[in-house]
């Protein structure tokens, strides 16, 4: 029924009497005062009060062509709630069915205010409820005998888990009084995690004052993303407080805010950027810990953290550490995934022997609680004990697989709703033989009961992901979005697969409403169930109309655009995003997945027929891979050489081209810490005969200063310098040189330094390395080498405490940043000073152990 059709009626439930013609609302004979669209809300609940709501409905009926967030629903649900009398954690008069809508439960009487003699200024009497609408002409029309809904809504209560619920309140009550707590939700297929865990957010009365933000772990064929779900949960979070949120990730966490471009304009992102270059993986995990702990101070934070079981182990890391602090902040986690992920374990069991976690194991429902299920299901009709017993065995106590065995026994009228209850039209024994053996047979024919034009469009569904917009879903069945919400709506409403979430915008300023599968394995059904040849088509269609949207920020979603092209068999589009995927996850530090993704696409290169776009791809992903090799092998690990090299070999028609330089300065490299100095000479010198501000040409006299420092040629060392000290400019950046911990300006100081002291100018060395370590102060990814470098200078100057002082900053400076090399570096100095201050067997242990661990690396350099 609409609102238009209700105009001029009065509604009484509970202690309420709601005027539709006078749009006001009392209770206990008092008026309520609440604002039109509570009211609205309120209004079209309790005329539709035989049936569940969808989200998207009520958005529809209330807010009309306007797309508004869901979160503006569920502030006006609470609302209502509020001006009722009702709350969260009762919900007596409006019952959230999760993942689907609002039911009005409440026992409601409806009479036609033409009836009603009542004052103006005094409240409506209000009389005993009724439990079946009066046959008044305007009331609702009347239910017919028997009702056999095409597909019955979910079930509207959590039955059965009140121990899991209390739990949940009593660490949510800890939180409240500035506790940490962390809770794990686990379970198998079905069980109910994450209904659990929605009814607990919905039953606190007190979240006003409170941060929710809620984070999906994602499983895609292209990879997995580093620091997703966490990612997920903070956009989330900046969506509803852009201001705070960028501010404290800027405070303590900027690695966390470079990764997420809507928060910063384009100038200030660059200058981040630049702050960041070098950026460790200890420094990610640390800032993504501290930036959730310091939100939390800010506002008390609830993180939900979903399908924990295809979580990242960057993830995995910030958890354990997480996990790990004591400190009191009103902070509560709350994850949710499978029990039988190995992943979830290996952060859950650490955490629970040390008692900073609770871990709720979903255990099967028993037959009473089964039989709570069923009622709900059916609108609050029991079925017969004999029926009940055969779905509490048959589905083995898993809430999904129970209500999924009702509805399909009523979808094929085995069972149905009459006005005398429940009518049984099928043996026991045909009931029992009905239910296949697992869900995904039950979920198959429900699917096989839809029409042609639904199942089309719940494919295109699968195909775009868990959740979905129907912008894109238009773009996979080449409709208009318009036509594309209608039919996501009208599924919605008649068969409860699907549920509204408000709504999306590209960057290109496409809106369109958005959606999300109730049960993952429902998508997994459907995608399963594609033919190859259209799974490609819809593939295709969707990937392009991403690109499209989103332009030149499709970055943000290069794994999702990779799996679209792989799966369309698009080798060349599936390579490109692989790399930018590759790209991103190395500006993470997450040199693992970095590695994954890039060498994916290069065994996807070799699918590709020869041409010089084929040549051109493989070059910029072998650029991408060179630092992620680096980082998760080392630099002395073949593949890295062999990789430069055939980088250098595909640069053939540019060979003084950017990549070119890039792929010649990797290599040089590698043969500069092989010991190798005349090759690194050599193969930096086509760089060195460039324009100052030619590709690399500041790295490449950096390097050969290094170089030729290492040869014994001082003056050529200390000229190279000077080209590079004398030519820079403070806000220029070298994004390679950054990712081994180099700053051309402040290394240039350093090998000046060295250099003049060879020459005899020691004076002048000492003021140049105390410079190189002041340029490394201010750019923090440089500073392991400048106190490295002036440690090695007081060495050298045989100034023992001055060394053992910069050798202990260097461990220091090595350990906080995640460069092993330096930690070793720093033991050989402080080897030297105690061995010549007396402490001859302590130091020489100290240079034997580093220079093996030298070795174990593959270096020879500073080796005669």
């Amino acid at each position: 029924m609409s609102r238009r059709e209700t105009r001029g009626m009065i509604f009484e439930f509970d202690t309420c009497v709601l005027d539709t013609s006078k749009q006001e609302l009392w209770r206990d004979g008092e008026p309520a005062h609440v604002e039109p669209q509570v009211l609205a809300v309120l209004e079209y609940l309790v005329t539709n009060s035989e049936r569940v709501v969808t989200k998207i409905e009520l958005l529809d009926e209330v807010w009309g062509d306007r797309f508004v967030s869901e979160s503006a629903l569920t502030s006006r649900i609470k609302l209502a709630r509020k001006a009722c009398g009702d709350n969260g954690r009762e919900q007596r008069i409006l019952k959230t069915v999760h993942s689907r809508g609002y039911r009005f439960i409440a026992p409601v009487s409806i009479s036609d205010v033409s009836h009603r003699a009542v004052e103006p200024s005094s409240p409506p009497a209000v009389s005993a409820p009724l439990s079946s609408a009066p046959s008044s002409p305007s009331a609702p029309p009347a239910v017919p005998s028997r009702q056999r809904p095409a597909m019955p809504p979910a079930s509207v209560a959590v039955v059965g888990r009140s121990d899991e619920l209390a739990l949940l309140d009593e660490a949510f009550a800890d939180v409240f009084h500035g506790h940490r707590r962390a809770v794990f939700v686990c379970g198998g297929i079905g069980a109910g995690k994450s209904t659990l865990v929605a009814e607990f957010l919905e039953r606190q009365d007190d979240l006003d004052g409170w941060a929710i933000a809620r984070g999906q772990c994602i499983q895609t064929r292209g990879g997995v993303e580093p620091y997703f779900c966490l990612l997920d949960a903070l956009g989330q979070l900046a969506r509803v407080e852009p201001a705070s949120t960028a501010a404290t990730l800027e405070r303590v966490a900027p690695t966390w805010l470079a990764q997420m471009p809507s928060l910063v304009d384009h100038d200030a992102l660059d200058r981040l950027e630049r702050r960041l270059l070098g950026t460790s993986p200890a420094r990610m995990l640390r800032e993504g810990v501290e930036a959730l702990s310091a939100l939390a101070e800010v506002r008390p934070l609830v993180l939900v953290l979903d399908d924990l079981h295809w979580a990242d182990d960057c993830t995995h890391d910030v958890l354990d550490v997480l996990l790990r602090r004591t400190d009191p902040v009103p902070l509560l986690l709350v994850g949710a995934g499978r029990s039988d992920a190995s992943n979830i374990g290996s952060v859950i069991e650490p955490a629970v022997a040390g008692g900073r976690v609770a871990v709720i194991e979903l255990e099967p429902l028993d037959g009473e609680a089964v039989g709570a299920l069923a009622r709900d299901r059916l609108g609050g009709v029991d079925l017969p004990d004999d029926v009940i017993d055969i779905v509490a065995r048959r589905s083995g106590g898993v809430p999904l697989f129970a209500e999924e065995i009702v509805a399909a026994w009523l979808r094929q009228d085995q069972i149905a709703v009459t006005d005398g209850g429940i009518e049984v039209n099928d043996t026991l024994d045909s009931l029992e033989s009905t239910i296949p053996a697992t869900l995904p047979p039950l979920i198959e024919r429900e699917l096989a009961a839809l029409d042609p034009g639904e199942l089309d469009v719940l494919e295109a569904c699968a195909v775009v992901g868990d959740a979905f917009d129907a912008a894109a879903v238009a773009a996979a069945l080449d409709r208009t979005p318009a036509a594309t919400e209608d039919a996501l709506a009208a599924l919605s409403r008649r068969h409860g697969l699907i549920g509204a979430t408000g709504a999306t915008g590209w960057p290109d300023g496409t809106i369109s409403a958005s959606y999300a599968f109730v049960q993952q394995l429902v998508r997994e059904v459907l995608d399963d169930r594609i033919a190859p040849s259209r799974r490609a088509l819809l593939h295709e269609r969707v990937g392009r109309a991403l690109e499209a949207g989103y332009g030149d920020r499709a970055g943000g979603i290069a794994v999702s655009l990779a799996e679209h092209a792989i799966e369309a068999g698009d080798t060349l589009r599936a390579v490109e995003h692989l790399t930018v995927a590759g790209e991103q996850a190395n500006a993470r530090s997450a040199h693992i997945h970095a590695a994954g993704f890039l060498e994916s696409a290069l065994d996807r290169v070799g699918d590709l027929a020869p041409s010089g776009e084929r040549d051109r791809t493989e070059l910029l992903t072998r650029i991408a891979l060179g630092p992620a090799l680096v980082a998760t092998r080392g630099w002395f690990d073949p593949s890295v050489s062999e990789n430069y090299e055939r980088a250098l070999e595909l640069c053939r028609s540019d060979p003084n081209g950017a990549e070119a330089a890039a792929a010649r300065y990797g290599l040089a490299t590698v043969s500069e810490l092989q010991g190798r100095f005349e090759r690194t000479e050599s193969l930096l010198t086509p760089l060195l005969a460039a324009e100052a501000d030619g590709p690399l040409a500041i790295e490449a006299h950096e390097l050969v200063a290094c170089s030729t420092f290492h040869q014994g040629a001082f003056d050529r060392s200390l000229r190279n310098a000077r080209m590079v000290l004398d030519s820079w400019d403070e806000h220029a950046y070298s994004v390679l040189m950054a990712r081994i911990a180099e700053h051309p300006a402040s290394s240039c100081s350093s090998w000046s330094s060295l250099a003049l002291w060879a020459l005899g100018r020691s004076d002048e060395s000492l003021e140049l390395a105390e410079h190189a370590v002041e340029l490394g102060e201010r750019n923090l990814y440089a500073l392991s080498t400048a106190v490295q470098q002036r440690a090695m200078l007081h060495q050298l100057r045989g100034e023992v405490e001055p060394c053992l002082e910069w050798a202990e900053r260097c461990r220091q400076v090595g350990e906080d940043q995640g460069f092993p090399m330096r930690t070793i570096q720093a033991d050989i100095y402080k080897g030297w000073a105690f061995g010549v201050s007396g402490r001859a067997d302590e130091g020489l242990g100290l240079i034997a152990d580093g220079l093996a661990r030298f070795r174990g690396e593959g270096a020879t350099l500073n080796e005669a």
